[in-house]
């Protein structure tokens, strides 16, 4: 019998024995499994075992299932293997024996540390573990660190401070946020590491059009090789060498991008960090969406 991990933000993980053929989980109390979180809808997912395989589908939930980083498809089932981080609202779920390897070994850290960057120095000291073990970590950490946060800047704050410290050779990060119906930019945050270096402006819009069109996340692995001839002019002359961009999707719209990018040399991360950026996206978009939306319930109370 297989072993479901969860990590529901509100509780320390949880392991749970699966039975069944299928397994229901969300906020409702008919589900087999019942979550904390308030972003998970009522009844969320379905986990159905056929012949030794297992398969998830998402049930039409509010804000989404997300596969190792990638959403998929409501009303699909979709195959996952053993240790591969399934993110729901702001909880993480994980299969089998595997997670024990991705998740126990820092468990204390989680919830010992003051603030998610000391868990990011920690993890940076065991030598930057495998992908499944970044992307469970560092998004479980965003999750819970973030519903502590008082405003969006603050929110907005620390995911660039705990990603700009994960990915060590990326200088400068923006976070992006846009008007769904308009389109209009409403919000941005930037960080850069270099003093006195703003990026608010110096972005590439090139990148940051395409993924917002896509919905995809995009890489730059080396700007000034292979990669030079297909991008624009104004890229060189801001010096990017390499770059990094997701979406930050919440309710199967598009709120959003965050956007790294390295000025010093090329190959600024590796190609499993695109990854764990892309599972940080989806915990970061709720916890986005629900400050905005307090932002605005308090401005409307006030007039």
């Amino acid at each position: 019998m297989i072993k479901l991990y969860v990590m529901d933000g509100v509780d320390e993980i949880q392991s749970i024995d699966l039975g069944g053929n299928s397994v229901y989980v969300g906020r409702a109390p008919g589900n087999h499994i019942q979550m904390k979180d308030a972003y998970v809808s009522g009844t969320h997912l379905k986990i159905v075992e056929k012949a030794g395989r297992y398969f998830v589908e998402d049930l039409g939930s509010t804000n989404g299932t997300f596969v190792n980083g990638h959403a998929i498809p409501p009303r699909v089932e979709i195959e996952v293997e053993e240790g591969i981080p399934i993110t729901i609202g702001m909880s993480l779920i994980c299969l089998g024996k595997a997670c024990l390897d991705s998740v126990m070994p820092f468990v204390d850290a989680i919830f010992e540390a003051d603030t998610l960057n000391d868990v990011v120095e920690k993890s940076q000291q065991r030598d930057r573990p495998m992908t499944e073990k970044n992307t469970m970590e560092l998004v479980y950490n965003v999750s819970t660190v973030l519903k502590e946060a008082s405003s969006l800047n603050e929110i907005l704050e620390r995911i660039l401070d705990s990603v700009l410290n994960l990915l060590q050779r990326m200088d400068r990060g923006l976070i992006l946020l846009r008007d769904t119906e308009t389109g209009n930019i409403i919000h941005t945050h930037s960080k850069a590491k270099r003093s006195g270096e703003g990026v608010a402006f110096r972005y590439s819009r090139t990148i940051v059009d395409r993924v917002v069109r896509e919905g995809k996340a995009f890489k730059i692995v080396n700007m000034v090789g292979e990669d030079a001839e297909s991008f624009s002019e104004s890229m060189r002359i801001m010096r990017i060498k390499s770059a990094l961009c997701v979406p930050l999707i919440s309710r199967s719209q598009v709120r959003g991008v965050i956007y790294l990018d390295s000025i010093d040399e090329p190959y600024g991360f590796r190609n499993e960090d695109l990854s764990l950026l892309t599972a940080l996206g989806s915990s970061a978009a709720v916890a986005i969406e629900n400050a905005l939306l307090f932002s605005r319930d308090a401005s409307l109370s006030v007039h």
